[in-house]
């Protein structure tokens, strides 16, 4: 029984070259010599590991399940492979001759994505690569999904690989964030913020960046453009009020306290007094105590493991804001976040008062 079945499979594979005036269909053993990889194949990377397991393996056993082709339209008589490179190139490794195949004539490009999507083996680059040739063929979005049996929002998102940012792609290629939502939500904040997200890139190499570490990023951005038009708002008033400013800020300090912090930042920001000849005039005590808090601040920065959601967690409860001694601590902090420099008060409150100047 088994010498007939092999002798079915030598006819079959003798007459397997098809004439001009019939191709056929349905099962039969190809010579491998007749055959070729699709160019347009979405799957371009291959583990060699463990594509030497597998060659092996057909070694050992052969090629139990088939192969898919069809006929290549360029070249009569030979074939295009719609599903098996890694048993076609198992089989070339393994040195055999011919391999086992259906010849499928009903085929669209679409399917070869389809079968490596339903397996999980295709990268957000490789499906990306089959939209971008969709897309560039006439098919909108929603044909493309309808084709793969996805939404709209996940063509859209494997759509924008095609055309990142350099700073984006640099983090995809690197392996930094593969998560292709994240990439989206990182590329649709880097059009918005682009300054902001370079400097966020560049502070938080190399480590790997997640989905939930962009939403932060995404909060904290938010954030800081609340603050930012805070600032303006003090400042708007600041204009209206400029000739009772020091008047009124003189009234303050007498019906109620305020913190040492919070009275250096308004000498400096509303009384537009100088950095060095507010320290001369400190007691030794009141000098000390100030250079102590910022100096907490300064190392908080530069021992910061993730900046980022520190300063979300400090805006949120008011260790930082806009104004007062929360402003001055986070000057001080993002000082010693680029832990370049060593510290210097009146190199910070230098920057505070510069701040007003702006």
């Amino acid at each position: 029984m088994a010498n007939e079945k092999r002798g079915a499979l030598k006819k079959t594979a003798a007459t397997a070259v098809p004439s001009k005036s019939a191709t056929p269909t349905g099962a039969t053993e190809i010579d491998i010599n007749l055959i070729i990889e699709d160019i347009h194949q979405p799957r371009k990377e291959f583990n060699q590991d463990t594509l030497r397991e597998l060659t092996e393996t057909v070694k050992l056993r052969g090629v139990k399940s088939p192969i898919s082709v069809r006929p290549n339209p360029d070249k009569p008589g030979t074939y295009i492979i719609n599903h098996g490179a890694r048993r076609y190139r198992a089989s070339i490794n393994a040195g055999l001759k011919t391999i086992p195949a259906f010849i499928d004539t009903d085929y669209s490009e679409a399917d070869q994505v389809i079968e490596n999507l339903q397996r999980d083996n295709l990268t957000s680059r490789e499906i990306a690569d089959f939209i971008g040739r969709q897309l560039a063929a006439g098919k909108t979005k929603s044909d493309i999904a309808r084709q793969l049996g996805k939404t709209n929002p996940y063509i859209t998102t494997h759509a924008a690989l095609l055309d990142l940012p350099d700073p984006i792609d640099e983090v995809y290629r690197s392996g930094r964030c593969t998560d292709v939502t994240a990439i989206y939500d990182l590329t649709r904040l880097y059009k918005a913020n682009k300054e902001e997200v370079i400097n966020w890139l560049n502070l938080s190499a190399p480590e790997e960046i997640s989905r939930l570490d962009v939403k932060h990023f995404s909060k904290f951005l938010e954030l800081k453009k609340t603050q930012d038009a805070i600032d303006s708002d003090e400042q708007s008033q600041k204009n209206e009020d400029k000739s009772n400013a020091a008047t009124d800020q003189h009234a303050k300090k007498q019906d109620a306290p305020v913190s040492l912090l919070d009275s250096i930042y308004h000498l400096i920001k509303k009384d537009n007094r100088k950095p060095q000849d507010l320290i001369r005039e400190l007691s030794g005590d009141d000098k000390k105590l100030l250079t102590t808090k910022v100096k907490d601040y300064f190392e908080e920065g530069r021992n910061c493991p993730n900046m980022i959601q520190y300063t979300i967690n400090a805006l949120q409860d008011g260790r930082f804001s806009a104004k007062g001694s929360g402003a001055l601590q986070l000057i001080a902090f993002l000082y010693g976040a680029e832990r370049s420099t060593n510290f210097d008060l009146f190199k910070i409150l230098d920057e505070l008062a510069n701040q007003e100047a702006g």
